[in-house]
């Protein structure tokens, strides 16, 4: 096999593992690479966070392939952290894990490979690359585990990126993968996933912004669809659309934040009929399937990770595109990835600016 050095992005978790094995039996020359994105200042989440570079390096060295623990926390600070900060004091809610995706980990890990005579890149992620015959393209599909699915995240992912990519688990189910990983005697099956943002402990957006932007944070009024104040929110970042809870207002129906206006720093609530839209404006695109759009086009869309996609037509407009859903969706929010699919698929997706 010429020029089957490839680099493996290691968590210390299964699904990185696995792949690196898959790779292995079939006569890659491996090497492992862990990025240091962030350091954690608990001392408890920082001793857990230098365990987990300590079961890398085991598994590496259980497998015998090469092991590369790469600082790049500078970067990682600035074009991750300060983005998702910056879309919080908005009033958007990002999404971390895909700007991650595309600029720290393939972006800067392909570039960060080169210099170990990698050519290519492998990670864990549940989704399947495709070259098709027809159009030359590489497209992005779905992997089998409906459940572990992880197509959404790597939307913006170009076809330099795709065509450097593999992508072992895509055939997989994940308990197929445990039971499998028994055989390598690595003891790893029983490791906890990581569900949080990994930069924010316990998953605690306040106290995580609270410490970085004490002064940014204001608190403000909670006002109805009518303008009428209804109580006082503690800083707009706290907040995302749809919420209900922890709002601190009483009222005789169930009220949920339907708009955040950082211009006024205040909070509009609603009743839960009032989340539904049926348009929205996105921009920032990629498009996976053809080099960009042209028409309007039928397809599926995703509006976040853990929803069912749904039936639309995707514009093109000026700036980025317009999609009208068949049916009103709850909850379009600004700042979340919207992607589209047909059939099983990848054709796009781009960022939510509004909803209407």
């Amino acid at each position: 096999m010429k020029n089957n050095k490839i680099a493996v992005a290691m968590s210390g978790g299964v699904d990185s593992t696995f792949a690196a094995i898959k790779l292995l039996e079939k006569g890659y020359d491996v090497i492992g690479i862990t990025f240091e994105m962030y350091c954690h200042q608990h001392p408890a989440h920082k001793q857990k966070q230098e365990e987990n570079y300590d079961d890398v390096k085991n598994i590496c060295n259980k497998l015998s392939i090469p092991h590369h623990l790469i600082d790049v926390k500078a970067e990682f600070e600035r074009i991750v952290i300060d983005d998702f900060i910056k879309q919080y004091l908005s009033g958007r809610t990002p999404n971390p894990c895909v700007i991650c995706n595309k600029k720290i980990k393939w972006e800067l890990m392909l570039e960060k490979v080169r210099h170990y005579g990698a050519k290519k890149l492998a990670t864990g992620h549940y989704a399947k690359i495709k070259k098709s015959t027809k159009s030359e393209r590489f497209l992005l599909k779905k992997g089998i585990d409906k459940i572990k699915d992880q197509s959404y995240f790597l939307w913006r992912l170009n076809q330099e990126e795709l065509a450097k990519t593999i992508l072992p688990m895509a055939d997989y189910a994940k308990l197929d993968i445990l039971q499998k990983l028994k055989e390598h005697h690595l003891n790893i099956e029983q490791k906890e996933e990581s569900q949080d943002i990994c930069f924010i402990p316990d998953n605690d957006y306040n106290y995580f912004l609270k410490e970085r932007v004490p002064d940014a944070i204001r608190p403000g009024p909670i006002v109805d669809e009518n303008n009428n104040i209804l109580g006082k929110h503690k800083g707009i970042p706290f907040y995302t659309i749809g919420q209900r809870r922890g709002l601190g207002i009483s009222a005789t129906h169930p009220l949920y934040v339907k708009e955040i206006k950082p211009e006024n720093n205040e909070i509009v609530v609603g009743l839960q009929s009032s989340l539904y839209q049926k348009e929205l404006d996105a921009t920032n695109c990629n498009w996976i399937k053809f080099p960009k759009l042209d028409k309007p086009i039928k397809v599926k869309a995703k509006i976040r990770y853990n929803t069912k996609a749904q039936a639309c037509m995707v514009l093109p407009q000026k700036e980025g595109i317009k999609v009208v859903f068949a049916k009103p969706q709850k909850g379009i929010t600004p700042g979340q990835s919207v992607v589209f699919y047909e059939e099983k698929y990848v054709v796009g997706g781009g960022i939510i600016q509004k909803s209407s």
